[in-house]
């Protein structure tokens, strides 16, 4: 990997950090950041479960679910993108739901990999069910929802910009 490159992770790792800190220490500016960055995720995700449903439902028998789930998670990202007012105050209930949604399809898919014989379905399962239970904590109690969320969101930074930092200094041993 060339110096400069390096030096680009390690100031990505660096900001990265900087970020999860800074957003742990300013919750109403995460929700309103995470707002928009999960109706992205969300209106992107969407289209990608419509285009792999109907560009894939003959040649692996995809389910019904996945085009709902593609139609659900875009529905839910138009929302939120223009919305944001009202998006930012219903967020914990669209992300307790949308988790939710998501569990259940993955506990049906998992089933369905079982009939399939695909190996790993067991981890599926798994997957769908633990996002069943957090979906229900989340729908349930929404503070601590609103709480997971910004604390999640900072923790995925400091974890990715200690990466990058691993990375920067991992590359320059190889390259001795």
């Amino acid at each position: 990997m060339k110096t400069f490159t390096r030096i680009l992770l390690l100031i990505a790792g660096i900001a990265m950090i900087i970020l999860g800190i800074w957003l742990m220490f300013h919750p109403l500016v995460s929700l309103l950041t995470f707002n928009f960055t999960i109706a992205f995720v969300l209106l992107v995700s969407g289209i990608f479960h419509i285009i792999s449903y109907f560009s894939n439902r003959k040649a692996q028998h995809v389910s019904g679910w996945v085009l709902a789930e593609g139609i659900l998670s875009t529905l839910l990202g138009v929302f939120l993108l223009f919305d944001q007012i009202e998006g930012a105050a219903t967020l914990v209930l669209v992300f307790a739901m949308w988790v939710l949604f998501a569990g259940i399809m993955r506990t049906i898919g998992a089933f369905a990999a079982k009939q399939n014989n695909v190996q790993g379905w067991g981890w599926i399962l798994t997957l769908g069910i633990i996002g069943i239970i957090v979906g229900f904590i989340a729908l349930f109690n929404p503070v601590v929802s609103l709480i997971g969320i910004v604390f999640i969101t900072g923790t995925f930074f400091i974890v990715e910009g200690i990466g990058a930092i691993s990375t920067f200094f991992i590359m320059g041993k190889m390259e001795k």
